[in-house]
């Protein structure tokens, strides 16, 4: 085992590489995060305003899903 300590950045590095494999994740969820963190755009408010925008994607999905407009 490797006793390194790694850096902050390491770590966070080591997440957002393997944040996809997690199981039980949201595909476009995890990859919108990933861009914001890769665009380094990673704050609450571009969060927020990212899962607000997928949500709206996906009820209007929905609607149209059901026929309505």
């Amino acid at each position: 085992m490797d006793n390194k300590v790694k850096s902050g950045n390491e770590v966070i590095e080591e997440f957002f590489n393997e944040i996809r494999a997690i199981k039980g994740t949201d595909y476009k969820t995890v990859s919108k995060i990933i861009s914001l963190h890769e665009e380094n755009r990673l704050t609450q408010t571009n969060i927020q305003n990212a899962m607000g925008a997928l949500l709206e994607e996906e009820l209007s999905a929905e609607d149209d899903n059901n026929g309505k407009s």
